[in-house]
């Protein structure tokens, strides 16, 4: 691989779901795009891993569980080192199935808009944490404890400007996350998602929701079942904290 300009990192405590990830990404593994899977310190597959990824893709094994937010950190510097030509970073939960094209039209949409630093797909939802059995999303409120996140906005078809979106699959500038210190490591696979779009936004950053493409998420099945360090009303809180009255500032109270 020479000089690949995005980076996408795939956090994983199991392996149940990245190969069948893989191999519906794989078209996109060239020169121009880099796969990181992380191995957030499951060390029963560590060995698994290195005989069954393929040369192509770049395996990072940690030591010990970091949750959602230190294994995507982990993997992000790991590539900027690795490769300093990467301009654009993103991740993707294992337990989705993207559109095609789908980091294209991400990439597309960070290059045509000079100040929005990170963007989203739009999230379809099936049977999981969500209670659903298919449902479209693009961006989050913030719920009560019984309906943790609330439906803001339906299906869009225009790149539209969000307060936050989900971390379940996203593209970033590589400087924008560098300023912002990355994902804060205090949060317990909950909530880093909301408290990185809300550092970007006080940089005065804009954030977006792509048109007209998807990723099916599938509830959380790969990482809360394991509840490695989950705690949800824990990071819920941290957030509310942290943030205080910018929550209703930024439309998320």
């Amino acid at each position: 691989m020479n000089s690949p300009s995005v980076g996408i990192v795939i956090p994983i405590i199991q392996t149940r779901y990245i190969f069948k990830l893989l191999d519906k990404i794989k078209s996109i593994i060239n020169n121009k795009y880099v796969i990181c899977v992380v191995n957030d310190g499951n060390q029963k597959i560590n060995k698994y891993l290195e005989k069954k990824l393929s040369q192509n893709i770049e395996l990072l094994n940690l030591d010990k569980n970091l949750c959602f937010a230190g294994a995507n950190n982990s993997g992000w510097k790991y590539l900027i080192n690795k490769y300093p030509s990467i301009k654009y970073l993103g991740t993707i939960n294992d337990d989705t199935i993207p559109d095609s094209n789908w980091i294209q039209f991400m990439e597309s949409t960070l290059r045509r808009n000079p100040n929005v630093a990170a963007c989203s797909p739009g999230m379809i939802t099936y049977n999981g944490i969500f209670k659903n059995k298919k449902k479209y999303y693009s961006i989050w409120k913030l719920g009560d404890k019984k309906n943790p996140m609330i439906l803001d906005r339906d299906r869009i078809t225009d790149d539209t400007y969000v307060s936050v979106f989900s971390g379940f699959c996203f593209l970033a500038k590589v400087n924008v996350l560098q300023e912002i210190n990355f994902f804060d490591e205090k949060y317990k696979n909950s909530c880093e998602d909301i408290d990185l779009c809300l550092k970007i936004r006080k940089k005065n950053y804009d954030l977006m929701v792509t048109a007209n493409t998807y990723v099916a998420h599938y509830g959380g099945r790969s990482r809360f079942k394991y509840k490695l360090n989950t705690n949800i009303q824990e990071s819920r809180k941290v957030l509310i904290d942290k943030w205080g009255e910018d929550l209703k500032k930024y439309n998320l109270d």
